[in-house]
């Protein structure tokens, strides 16, 4: 959030495929993240909007299961 965007663009899309927000933060982040709420919360809305932006370019597609998970793949 605080350097340079998107460093490593297509190296992350190309991990994007198929998965939940939370499968995604070994890919976008280099240290883990689950064990610090405040970092969690972080993270999950710069994960979201990556995959947002990625909604919007046509790269991406968000599906919901039946149990109201959101599930995100390549377009």
């Amino acid at each position: 959030a605080h350097n340079e965007p998107f460093r490593g663009l297509h190296a992350r899309l190309a991990r994007l495929n198929e998965r939940r927000v939370v499968d995604l933060f070994g890919t976008l982040f280099a240290r883990e993240v689950s064990s610090d709420p405040q970092l969690l919360n972080l993270a999950t809305g710069e994960t979201v909007a990556h995959l947002n932006y990625l909604i919007g370019a046509g790269q991406a597609v968000r599906e919901t299961d039946a149990q109201g998970v959101d599930w995100y793949r390549a377009a």
